[in-house]
């Protein structure tokens, strides 16, 4: 069953990474307006299956009367590592594009906008990708932190509303 469920967490991992690209290259006008609300919508929808998973996972494995210690994989803190890094280099990269704007240096207003759409697309995907690979490695910062299952759908599902009907998208 460990297996299976890595496996899933890899290709949802991996779907999240290509569509929240999709998505930032939809708020820099690479494609059209449509394909950005899609892939966004994709994004929240794959997030909710994935707390559906994860809740269904736990379930699964509590039946087991033994008790077996099993051994995280390791590409799962990896890829947290590695997502954590592209967050922050993106994050000071679409910063400076963003004081550039506000300073005129870069006279189009939209950048300044796009810039924090960007940035938005950003954080809610690697906010959703480092949860999926801090459970798969059962990482006890998120019971020491008092972050449930319920917790991480709620938060998931507020920050998909807020960035569906706000103007960062329009």
């Amino acid at each position: 069953m460990k297996t299976i469920q890595d496996s899933a967490a890899f290709l949802f991992i991996i779907a999240v990474a290509i569509l929240t690209g999709v998505c930032v290259l939809g708020v820099w006008e690479f494609f059209d307006h449509d394909v950005i609300l899609k892939s966004f919508e994709t994004v929240g929808l794959l997030a909710l299956v994935a707390v559906v998973v994860i809740f269904a996972g736990r379930f699964m494995g509590s039946g087991s009367t033994a008790v077996v210690q099993s051994v995280p994989n390791p590409l799962f803190a990896d890829l947290r590592s590695v997502t954590v890094v592209i967050l922050i280099a993106a994050s000071a990269l679409l910063a400076f594009i963003g004081v550039l704007s506000i300073w005129d240096v870069i006279t189009d207003t939209s950048v300044l906008y796009k810039s924090v759409g960007s940035l938005a697309v950003l954080a809610f995907g690697a906010f959703v990708m480092v949860a999926t690979c801090m459970e798969r490695e059962q990482n006890p910062l998120l019971k020491n932190q008092g972050v449930s299952v319920g917790g991480v759908a709620a938060a998931l599902i507020l920050l998909y509303l807020i960035f569906m009907f706000s103007g960062l998208f329009s």
